[in-house]
């Protein structure tokens, strides 16, 4: 696995032509270096924050390149909302990924592997994309923070969201949402249930010498 690409690698890997890589590196917002042959070359590790600042899915040539950082896998239908939500997550520091609701959602986050859910509630109830994520047995555990109608904050609370929050989400309500979802104390899972904050195996009384 390449720890360095190039210019074209790169571009490759963001989805963009090579003229716009190398503005990006020229407006400093890209991280390269050069090596001794005047070659400009981009650390993946400098790839992946960039993608992940900037809310843009990551390959699996990068998924691990930031792997220290929680990942949150954004539901929604596509629009200015979800970029939005993206875009202040991977601002926050996480590592961001988008999917539609529907089969892309469990495909994203079947190879995503997300450490939290955040939904766009298109009902009440949290509508179906909530439902799948209560009902299947690999993902239920994973905390959902949902994003909806103010009048429906209680409901999608009920329906099993860890956080939940009006839209548009007030300044920095996103990210506070999020961390809490994500702190042992608060966390929910999928399936509406708490989620323990331990994983001690309880020690059984000690018995009184006979």
């Amino acid at each position: 696995m390449n720890r360095y690409y190039t210019t074209f690698e790169a571009a490759r890997l963001l989805g963009v032509s090579l003229p716009t890589v190398v503005n990006w590196i020229k407006a400093r917002r890209l991280k390269a270096h050069r090596t001794p042959g005047g070659h400009r070359r981009i650390a993946r590790e400098d790839l992946a924050t960039f993608m992940v600042r900037h809310g843009m899915p990551l390959p699996a040539d990068l998924d691990d390149a930031a792997h220290a950082r929680r990942k949150a896998l954004v539901i929604a239908e596509p629009g200015p909302a979800r970029e939005g939500t993206a875009r202040q997550l991977a601002a926050a520091g996480y590592a961001v990924d988008q999917a539609s609701p529907g089969f892309a959602a469990g495909a994203a986050a079947a190879r995503f592997t997300p450490d939290v859910f955040v939904i766009h509630a298109p009902a009440e109830d949290g509508g179906e994309v909530l439902r799948t994520l209560r009902s299947d047995r690999e993902l239920g555990a994973t905390p959902i923070v949902a994003v909806g109608h103010p009048d429906w904050l209680a409901s999608l609370r009920e329906a099993g969201c860890a956080e939940v929050i009006a839209a548009p989400p007030a300044d920095r309500a996103l990210e506070g949402a999020v961390a809490s979802a994500l702190s042992p104390g608060g966390r929910r899972g999928a399936d509406g249930g708490s989620l323990p904050t331990s994983t001690r195996t309880r020690r059984s009384p000690r018995r009184r010498p006979d």
